[in-house]
């Protein structure tokens, strides 16, 4: 009878272990759900309103405009040559236009500049200067990301929202507003604010013009391009057009409304 009561007081004992164990172990927990509960509380309200409204910034930038949409009461025909094809904040890449992308040099790009390209750069090696691309091709969601990237960049720097679109805007086109969805645009050497200083930039303003590309973003037609200068940005137009460009110091807005109004005095 004694050895049968000895037995049930220790598995009375252990069983009194395991329940006290198990107590502790749930307390535990209880501290640290309500410590985690405690820091999400803490971060939610030194978070801003602004930066929850926009939980997803591609959700939040400007829809892209439509490809066959423009501006109300604004009459504008695409040239038929399809080297002077313009897209910008106001026009969309038309429906008709045919991309023939291929990837060369490390980018996608329109296979019908591919050459001209190659030549621009072994003339450009034999003047020591050493010219390869960073960009080419972008389609829609390609651009969505970049311009998202770049909103986000300017927030973050402790703008309003509002003034980081506009901002972003400058320097990163809205999807469908981006001349790199034709793959005739490139960007040369990286994105380099200091490219401009370069001895590569300066043999491009010279020479550039005589493989048919352009400097897309000049200096001085920020006001007409709405896009800031950007050095490293060029544009393929076909010889005869990047020569007369040059020419008459005139950005791609410009030329194509020198091309019409010419066209038009000649009927």
């Amino acid at each position: 009878m004694y050895q049968e009561k000895n037995k049930i007081r220790k598995t009375l004992s252990a069983f009194a272990v395991v329940i006290v164990e198990l107590a502790l172990m749930a307390a535990t927990t209880a501290v640290f759900v309500m410590a985690f509960e405690h820091i999400d509380a803490k971060k939610a309200e030194a978070k801003p309103t602004a930066v929850s409204s926009k939980a997803s910034v591609s959700s939040a930038v400007q829809p892209s405009p439509s490809r066959t949409s423009q501006p109300a009461g604004q009459q504008f025909e695409q040239p038929d040559d399809w080297r002077l094809v313009l897209v910008n904040y106001e026009h969309t890449l038309p429906e008709t236009f045919q991309s023939k992308i291929v990837n060369e040099f490390n980018v996608n790009m329109d296979s019908r500049i591919v050459e001209p390209f190659r030549q621009m750069r072994d003339a450009a090696l034999k003047d020591d200067i050493h010219l390869w691309l960073s960009s080419g091709y972008r389609n829609d969601e390609k651009q969505q990301k970049l311009y998202s990237e770049e909103i986000e960049a300017y927030y973050k720097a402790g703008i309003s929202y509002e003034d980081a679109v506009s901002e972003a805007a400058k320097s990163v086109a809205p999807p469908g507003t981006s001349e790199h969805i034709t793959g005739l645009a490139i960007d040369v050497n990286g994105v380099l604010e200091d490219f401009g200083g370069t001895k590569e930039f300066r043999w491009l303003s010279e020479h550039a013009q005589d493989y048919g590309f352009i400097l897309r973003y000049p200096k001085d037609k920020q006001d007409i391009t709405h896009i800031k200068y950007e050095a490293w940005h060029f544009r393929y137009v076909g010889v005869e057009h990047a020569k007369k460009m040059k020419e008459l110091n005139l950005c791609l807005e410009e030329y194509i409304d020198y091309l019409n109004k010419n066209q038009t005095a000649s009927h």
